[in-house]
This record gives C-alpha cells, structure tokens and sequence, in this order.
C-alpha cells in the first residue's frame, strides 16, 4: 500500500489498512476483526505523522482491543525493528518516489495465533502475533478480508484526504500485489470474490479489484464522518 502524510488537526484521522475479521455472531457485539496498516491521527500522538499500527477487538470494537500495544494483546517479536506505533518516513509524493507499506498476515492452524510481517517495497520482517487467546472465533478462522481507507472527522473538523488526497487516477494512492495465502500455506492468485464499499461518493471513491490491484482515494472536506 501506497503511504503518504498530511497536516492533520484533532478530530481528524486518515488511515489505510487490511481488516481480517470473523462476523459469525451478533455483527453489535461479536465481531472479531484485526486492522494493520498506517494512519495519521494528532489527537491520539499529538502530531502529525504518519505511523504503522495495528488495532484489534474481539466485541465488534465496544470494549476489548486497543491500538498498537496500548492493552495487554499484540505480542511483538523479540528484536524486531518494525513496532507498531512507529514513524514512517520518508512517505510517498503524488508525481514522485513511492514508499509502499508491504503487509503479509496469516493464521496459524496449530496455535491460533495471527502473526503480522510488515516492511517497505517488498521486503518484509516479523513485527510480532495476535495470540489466539484475544478472540473468540477469529482464532478459529476469518470470514471476512478488507482493504482500503477510512477518513473521519469530528466536531467542526472536516473529513480529511484519504491515500493521496486524489480520486482514483494517475495521481491516486492504491493498493497493489495483492495475494491471498490458502490453507497450505501457498500464495495463490488473488480470485476470492469482492465488494466495492463507497459511503460517500462525493468526498471519496475507489476502483474493484483487477490484476491484484486497485486505487482509492479523495480530498476530504465534508463535515461527518466517512468511509
């Protein structure tokens, strides 16, 4: 995934990630879900950078679950370089170099863990697990993936950019090389069936996914919350 950086103020947050989630129970109060990726987001580390993260809940985001390692729940590797919470830079220009987010994130069979690989343009390192112990079904198996952006903004705060602050175009953010890991442990080509999700067209959008690919994106500016 494409990573780029704004000015943003409190009440606003830009974020890009993959969500691996369980819905089998009540979708108020029983949703499992699992969200890694990067976001800028002031009011919670009292600037405007953009940083890797990682979220989790296991009650549809009601009471359980935390950013980063901010509760007892995401185990990082011993010595890993790559923490959740850190700073990212440098981050992409629209015209010019890109820094891609690379992500891989699997299920152990055996343990139940979830373990999280994350690095730049390709490469990738252990960042650490979701013990199995966190969820209720998750653990068990997912039964929902998604990908792409979430831009909010509260109080008098307007909806800030989502990606590159673009709608979808030469100039847009996107997501790309995307695979999907089977039950033997293969990367397989990307074939699962998908949905596109725009909550207000308007202010954002995004393209379907074709050859492993798509972009996503918008400037922002409304005044409510939006996906």
């Amino acid at each position: 995934m494409d990573v780029y950086g704004y000015k943003l103020i409190n009440g606003q947050v830009s974020t890009t990630k993959i969500i691996i989630s369980n819905r089998e129970g009540d979708p108020k109060s029983d949703v499992d879900a699992i969200w890694v990726g990067w976001h800028v987001f002031p009011e919670k580390y009292g600037d405007s950078r953009t940083r890797f993260f990682t979220l989790w809940t296991r009650d549809a985001y009601r009471s359980t679950g935390c950013y980063n390692m901010g509760c007892p729940g995401f185990d990082p590797a011993s010595g890993s370089g790559f923490a959740p919470g850190a700073i990212i830079d440098p981050v992409s220009y629209v015209k010019g170099p890109l820094q891609k987010l690379t992500i891989k994130m699997f299920l152990d069979r055996d343990t139940g863990d979830w373990w999280v690989h994350a690095g730049f343009n390709g490469s990738t390192t252990l960042v650490g697990r979701f013990p199995a112990k966190l969820f209720d079904t998750l653990s068990k198996k997912a039964t929902h993936i998604g990908l792409g952006g979430v831009a909010e903004g509260g109080g008098d705060a307007p909806a800030p950019p989502m990606g590159s602050g673009y709608f979808p175009s030469d100039r847009s953010a996107s997501i790309t090389d995307i695979s999907y890991i089977g039950e033997d442990g293969r990367l397989t080509p990307f074939a699962l069936n998908t949905m596109k999700l725009e909550t207000l067209s308007s202010c954002y959008s995004v393209t379907p996914i074709a050859d492993a690919k798509f972009s996503y994106g918008g400037p922002g500016g409304c005044r409510r919350r939006n996906h």
